[in-house]
């Protein structure tokens, strides 16, 4: 009987032994062949669904590569048309511009651009309807709403629906706060009488102005401000400074103020 095994202590111990030791770990008292074959199908039917997993994650990733790059494809395609659109406009080809801008817009609805170049050609043409129509479908699509609602209140302006246009104005600088639309949306208040309002947006631009630099504007605006509060003194008593011993004027601008 050899020896081919040590003990924790250095001991070597018989092969009967180690071979009664193999057998006690691979096969235990009590256990039955039917529990071994129920292991075994538990085991197999592990390794099943592992291996169902492995083959399903190449297909799914595969899938979501296929999407992409079909959206990238159609996304190109889109700016290629938009990029002749462009050439085409500046050649004076107003007929296959048009065509190239709608092209674009069935290739890829996202392309805000394109929206907004195709209602300026239409603009161009006279075809003020048509032109609504298109900046109305571009308010739909987030990187042309606000440029659509400031083109689409000129034409309401130009139509005489003044309130339609500053109901524009106000939501195109809710979304971006341009100096420009403000400038608009300040001149409508002005026209319409309202005071306070148009006092708030000369406000801002002053604000605007005087952070950009923009001396010239700050100026101008902070010159409307000065009017204005005059104006809106009459409206909005907290508005214009109070005397120290005007207990009236204090008690109008304190409710005022709530």
């Amino acid at each position: 009987m050899g020896f081919t095994g040590q003990s924790a202590t250095g001991v070597p111990r018989p092969q009967s032994v180690i071979r009664a030791e193999i057998h006690e770990r691979l096969w235990p008292r009590g256990r039955t062949l039917r529990g071994y074959r129920h292991t075994a199908r538990l085991a197999l039917a592990l390794l099943l669904l592992v291996f169902q997993g492995c083959l399903a994650r190449p297909a799914q990733a595969q899938a979501q590569v296929s999407v992409s790059s079909g959206q990238n494809w159609t996304r190109r395609l889109a700016h290629s048309h938009y990029q002749r659109a462009l050439e085409l406009e500046r050649r004076d080809d107003i007929a296959q511009a048009l065509r190239e801008y709608s092209e674009t817009i069935a290739i890829d609805a996202t392309l805000g651009d394109a929206y907004l170049r195709l209602g300026a050609l239409r603009e161009r043409m006279g075809d003020a309807r048509e032109a609504e129509l298109i900046y109305s479908e571009a308010i739909r699509v987030a990187d042309s709403r606000a440029q659509a609602l400031v083109q689409r209140s000129h034409l309401r302006r130009a139509a005489g629906r003044s309130e339609a246009a500053v109901r524009d104005l106000e939501a195109a600088i809710e979304l971006e706060p341009s100096r420009e639309a403000l400038q608009e949306l300040a001149q409508h208040y002005v026209e319409a009488h309202a005071w306070l309002a148009a006092l708030t947006a000369f406000q801002r631009i002053a604000s605007s102005a005087q952070m950009s630099g923009d001396s010239a504007v700050a100026d101008s605006a902070r010159f409307e401000v000065r009017a204005l509060r005059v104006l809106a003194a009459e409206l909005d008593p907290s508005s214009e400074p109070v005397k120290p011993h005007d207990w009236v004027g204090r008690s109008l601008a304190h409710i005022a103020r709530r």
